[in-house]
């Protein structure tokens, strides 16, 4: 893992000091981004997969497929919380993370553990031979404009970051790894 996609403007260099400005305006323009209302089921499947995708995990517990997914931003769980009850029907449970060790902030964890294989090939992260697709599900890639938006702002809500605007500034998204940012590429080339 540890890719990443990062956007930067011309002339930008990173300075210290900014960080601080940085989160804060990070966390706000994903508050804005979780009250964004997506009318199209396609573009909300998209972001739904998106944010699956770069903040969470399939995993076999006790010989069951779950399926969690941590989030920094309250809203944005509480976001994809709704939209995995509303579109898919399933069961998913919130837990809150209090900060602690190297974390300085809550972090949000979301899990499902019923329906989870169904979920997971309605929404693309499986092929249908059952095995994770490694950058973004073909239905978001082949998708719409729309899709495609939906899909970044999926991204950017589960592992997205801005620099102070200014002389420095960048949007940067985390990547599970190089697939998915290239998938990423390739939407924002749309």
């Amino acid at each position: 893992g540890g890719e990443g996609v990062r956007l930067d403007w011309p002339g930008s260099r990173t300075r210290e000091g900014k960080a601080v400005a940085a989160v804060a305006l990070t966390a706000r323009v994903k508050d804005e981004l979780a009250r964004v209302v997506v009318s199209r089921q396609s573009a909300r499947a998209a972001e739904t997969a998106a944010l699956l995708r770069f903040s969470g995990q399939l995993q076999m517990v006790a010989g069951r497929l779950v399926l969690e997914a941590e989030l920094d931003s309250a809203a944005v769980a509480r976001r994809l919380a709704a939209s995995l009850r509303e579109m898919y029907g399933v069961e998913v449970h919130e837990h809150t993370i209090s900060p602690g060790g190297v974390s300085k902030s809550s972090r949000h964890l979301l899990r499902v553990t019923e329906g989870t294989h169904d979920l997971a090939r309605r929404l693309g992260l499986v092929t249908r031979s059952g095995h994770p697709v490694v950058g973004l599900p073909p239905q978001v890639i082949a998708g719409t404009v729309a899709d495609n938006e939906a899909a970044w702002r999926g991204a950017f809500l589960a592992q997205g970051s801005l620099t102070e605007p200014g002389r420095s500034s960048a949007l940067e998204v985390a990547c599970p790894c190089q697939e998915a940012a290239l998938a990423l590429v390739g939407a924002a080339r749309r």
